[in-house]
């Protein structure tokens, strides 16, 4: 763990910490780390004027982060296996608490992602360029999730031809494998993407969309991961209806309980390792 420069700071200290890497550069950063916090072959680099705040009982397995300029916070009981997060130019990244993370999240020249709570399976990548990513209680897959087409394009006389356009996802929604979400579409409440499917029109809520491009294939439909609970008790639809269905069966064993199988760290020795590193860096 290394502090450089002035006006950096450095809260908390990992419960569990191995080979793992803390690397401020630059001034005015800020890393806040709650309680319980598993921290394994992970590294954090923030690059000036940044802030990375991890709420308590976060996961942390093979990630990487890397931030300038920017705001990343990554809720409570968040578990991320293999995550990748680069946020740069006055961007910001927020996600829920109790989400399952994998994947890459990209973000640049002001951009805003937010999620109330995803559970990830394959790795997705989701890349926003100015403008809005938002996202509420949803599952994705490996799945390509775009705010923007990244290179302008422009016609004879100057003007641009395609513009950043926000995305908006909304709860309980099934995202499946190999599809590809483009910039401007609004995924209605419980809708289903179909495997491989390219979706660059707003899909209607409790709908079943596939093909490429995506179009609806049947309408009326709800959704759970369990096969336990009885579908009538899904009916009537409701707009506002409930994703905590989604993760119910999602959740492993509890963070308390991955520390102690991993405690071969001595907490005050973190504490004098952070302390070390920071003295040695003036």
């Amino acid at each position: 763990m290394r502090k450089k420069s002035k006006n950096n700071q450095l809260i908390g200290v990992p419960a569990y910490w191995k080979n793992a890497d803390i690397y401020l550069k630059g001034g005015n950063n800020t890393v806040k780390l709650g309680k319980n916090i598993f921290m394994h072959n992970t590294k954090i680099k923030l690059f000036g004027s940044a802030t990375l705040e991890l709420d308590d009982g976060v996961y942390m397995e093979g990630c990487t982060f890397m931030i300038k300029d920017s705001h990343v916070h990554i809720g409570r009981n968040t578990e991320m296996m293999k995550v990748g997060i680069y946020a740069y130019g006055k961007s910001h990244l927020d996600i829920g608490a109790n989400s399952t993370l994998t994947g890459e999240y990209d973000l640049k020249d002001g951009a805003e992602v937010t999620a109330q709570k995803l559970w990830c399976t394959w790795p997705p990548l989701v890349a926003a360029k100015g403008g809005k990513i938002t996202m509420g209680d949803c599952g994705l897959a490996d799945t390509v999730i775009y705010n923007t087409d990244y290179h302008p394009i422009y016609d004879y006389s100057g003007k641009r031809i395609n513009e950043d356009k926000d995305v908006v996802i909304e709860d309980n929604v099934w995202v499946g494998r190999k599809t590809t979400v483009l910039k401007g579409v609004h995924l209605g409440n419980g809708c289903i993407l179909g495997f491989g499917c390219i979706v660059s029109k707003d899909v209607p809520p409790h709908c079943i969309v596939a093909g490429q491009p995506a179009r609806v294939v049947k309408e009326n439909v709800v959704w759970d991961i369990s096969e336990e609970i009885c579908p009538k008790e899904l009916f009537p639809l409701k707009d506002n209806a409930d994703a905590d269905a989604f993760f119910k069966y999602s959740r492993g064993r509890g963070m308390q309980e991955l520390i102690r199988e991993h405690k071969n760290t001595w907490m005050p020795y973190n504490y004098f390792r952070a302390w070390w590193a920071v003295a040695r860096s003036k």
